[in-house]
C-alpha cells in the first residue's frame, strides 16, 4: 500500500516536471498511459480550476469535460473539493470511485492535490478498500474504512 508520504512525493515530482518542461509538455506525459508518472497503483491527473478536466491518462474520454458539478456515490462534489484543497497551496480530499481492478466496486479514495499555478492542479489517489455501509439510529450511511 502507497503511504501518504509517497503519494506527496509523487505529485510533487510532478509539479517539478512541469516547472522544467512546461505545460504542454508535462500534460502530454501525465496522459500517457504508459507514461512515466504511472507507477503501480498511482497516476497523475490534472484539472483547472473551473473543473475540466487536463490529464486523466486511463479515461482519455474525459479530457476537456469539465466534472465541477459532478458526484461521487456517496453525493460528494469529489472535484470540487479536490479543487478548494488545491486553492489553498495543497492538502488531501477523500472520495467514493470505483475501482476497475475490483470489479467496479466502489472504495474509498484518498486524494492529494497540490496547485500548479493560479490555473491548475495536479493530484494522484490511492483506494483504500471498499466503502462500508453502517447504520445509525435507523438510517443508512457510507463511511471509508481506515479514515483518520
Amino acid at each position: 500500500m502507497t503511504s501518504n508520504a509517497s503519494l506527496v512525493s509523487f505529485v510533487d515530482s510532478a509539479v517539478a516536471y512541469v516547472k522544467t518542461n512546461g505545460r504542454e509538455k508535462a500534460l502530454a506525459e501525465f496522459n500517457n498511459p504508459n507514461g512515466s508518472f504511472i507507477k503501480g497503483e498511482l497516476y497523475i491527473y490534472a484539472y483547472d480550476f473551473n473543473g475540466t478536466t487536463l490529464a486523466l491518462p486511463f479515461n482519455p474520454e474525459k479530457i476537456g469535460i469539465n466534472r465541477m458539478n459532478e458526484i461521487d456515490p456517496q453525493g460528494e462534489f469529489f472535484i470540487w473539493n479536490m479543487s478548494d484543497a488545491a486553492r489553498n497551496g495543497s492538502g488531501y480530499s477523500w472520495y467514493y470511485y470505483a475501482n476497475s481492478a475490483q470489479n467496479n466496486t466502489v472504495e474509498a479514495k484518498l486524494g492529494y492535490v497540490e496547485k500548479v499555478d493560479d490555473d491548475w492542479f495536479l493530484g494522484s489517489c490511492v483506494y483504500s478498500g471498499p466503502a462500508v455501509t453502517v447504520t445509525t439510529n435507523g438510517l443508512n450511511a457510507t463511511k471509508a474504512r481506515n479514515q483518520p
